[in-house]
């Protein structure tokens, strides 16, 4: 039996692709760690690296960086050293069981050579963005508006959603309230409704009933706060109904009937941090029953399609934090969801958000994606973060047709902003170069005829954005942006001025 898994593991390596992309079943990484054969630190790589994610190539990270991010991987296979007594175990900082290996799964010698494959191979310092349009500096056809309140209060944002009839803006606060603004008429507060945790997404249903998720502790944690509640008014106030509690870290939520019954279900992301998973909670005779389609932390967004074409329901899946990718999980009937990996990136890509839409008018959704996240153990600046476009082959693969690099991409909107007959884009960085100039993080990509021009605010206010979100403040029929501000500062000290928590892009399409 020995033989045959050493056979397998020499074909493996001496293949070109990754490990999960040979036809023969792989060796578990215990059967590598009591292997003696002489591997290479590229070769282990493959093994180890290929093993849980797409291997990262070493110039994806400095070598500086490398330093850091190795030795957490090294615990992660269960391998302690000397340098590691007197730090904490991840036990101790309330790690789940199972994420990091109670055996050691690779020696200290193969070890040794992994982390000289990427020391030495890695660049000195981080690469820098390829060239680029410059951006034009002044959005046209936009307006910057900047209310202020004359009161205090945080400038942490977690939700912005615009109501599709009213036009008011409702506000998710950090500090658990929802705020409904009123739009025409200076922004002035109609209601102040706390919530248990932090809001991320809402549903209205009627002028006395909306749902709502909230997502718990926004910082990495594996608690279970999240919900999604019921909540109705009641006289002067609100009543709020759980319909689905205990959630991890859950961030977006989709609405519609998978399972055809002509109920609605709902599609969970529970982002997490080490435990997370995609869930649907498909309609039964009582209830709902959930089925987990994906077990894995870093779900961000699912958007709901026909993609077959054969009458149900299927979901396209944005995984991010390690096994970053695109899944699609089609539709089999009686619950049941075939899953296929779409696009897959290296486990530092930092996908952030992505949409679905015909961005070149020939009849096929393309996928459109911006990978920013810089918040994890490899802060430095990303050449490879940006904005793209795969495009949609019409054979059921997607080929990247456009990348405008973009430092911390976090967000974007997707519209026909101009009514030119193009999509356009804007798009928020959360982790931007604060040393680029212009200031690079917020961008409008205006399609026109020989590609996208970016255009910046001129000037550009001095704020953190986190959420953006579009609609028809103004009832003129056009699409309106609203950019949610978080500013980290205000988490641990009192705010110095009057409350900004967002700035409006007014679209002049329409006198």
């Amino acid at each position: 039996m020995k033989r045959s898994w050493v056979v397998g593991v020499l074909v493996l390596f001496s293949a070109c692709g990754q490990i999960g992309e040979r036809k023969q079943p792989p060796p578990s990484l215990y059967e590598l760690a009591q292997s003696d054969l002489n591997l290479s630190g590229e070769q282990l790589a493959k093994g180890y690296c290929g093993s849980c994610h797409l291997m990262p190539d070493p110039d994806i990270l400095d070598q500086k960086t490398w330093a850091r991010v190795l030795p957490d991987m090294r615990k992660r296979l269960g391998l302690y050293l000397e340098e590691d007594f007197g730090t904490p175990l991840p036990q101790d900082e309330g790690v789940p069981e199972g994420i990091y290996s109670n055996q050691p799964l690779i020696s200290r010698e193969n070890w040794v050579k992994i982390e000289e494959f990427y020391l030495q191979t890695a660049p000195e310092g981080p690469l820098p963005q390829a060239e680029k349009a410059e951006p034009k500096s002044g959005i046209p056809g936009f307006k910057l508006e900047i209310p202020e309140f004359d009161f205090i209060r945080p400038s942490l944002v977690t939700m912005l959603q615009i109501h599709p009839e009213t036009g008011n803006l409702w506000l998710g606060h950090r500090f658990r309230a929802l705020f409904e603004l009123n739009s025409s008429q200076g922004f002035s507060q109609v209601d102040s409704i706390p919530t248990a945790v932090a809001p991320v997404e809402i549903r209205w249903k009627d002028s006395s009933n909306f749902q709502l998720l909230s997502m718990g502790l926004m910082d990495p944690a594996n608690d279970s706060l999240g919900n999604w509640s019921d909540f109705s008014r009641q006289g002067a106030s609100w009543k709020a109904t759980p319909v689905f509690d205990q959630l991890i870290r859950p961030v977006h939520i989709s609405i519609d009937d998978w399972n055809g019954d002509g109920r609605e279900d709902y599609a969970v992301c529970h982002f997490g941090n080490h435990l997370g998973k995609f869930s649907l909670y498909l309609s039964q005779p009582e209830g709902h029953q959930e089925v987990i389609l994906k077990k894995d932390p870093g779900a961000r967004r699912s958007i709901s399609t026909d993609w077959d074409g054969d009458g149900d329901l299927d979901l396209l899946v944005l995984m991010t934090q390690a096994k970053e990718s695109v899944l699609l999980f089609e539709n089999q009937g009686q619950g049941s969801f075939r899953e296929k990996r779409l696009l897959e990136f290296h486990p530092a890509f930092g996908s952030s958000d992505f949409r679905w839409v015909d961005m070149d008018g020939d009849g096929l959704r393309d996928l459109v994606l911006v990978n920013g996240d810089n918040a994890d153990q490899s802060q430095i600046l990303k050449n490879y973060h940006g904005v793209r476009i795969f495009k949609n082959t019409g054979k059921g693969s997607f080929e990247e047709s456009w990348f405008y690099p973009l430092h911390g991409a976090s967000g974007l909107e997707v519209g026909d902003f101009d009514q030119d007959g193009k999509m356009d884009l804007f798009v928020i960085a959360f982790f931007p170069d604060s040393n680029q100039k212009p200031r690079q993080d917020l961008v409008y990509f205006h399609q026109e005829n020989d590609g996208f021009q970016p255009y910046v605010l001129a000037p550009s206010p001095d704020m953190h954005w986190l959420t953006l979100t579009q609609g028809d403040l103004d009832g003129d029929g056009d699409q309106d942006l609203v950019v949610g501000a978080f500013d980290f500062n205000e988490l641990y000290q009192a705010p110095k001025g009057n409350w900004r928590p967002f700035v409006i892009l007014k679209n002049q399409l329409k006198p």
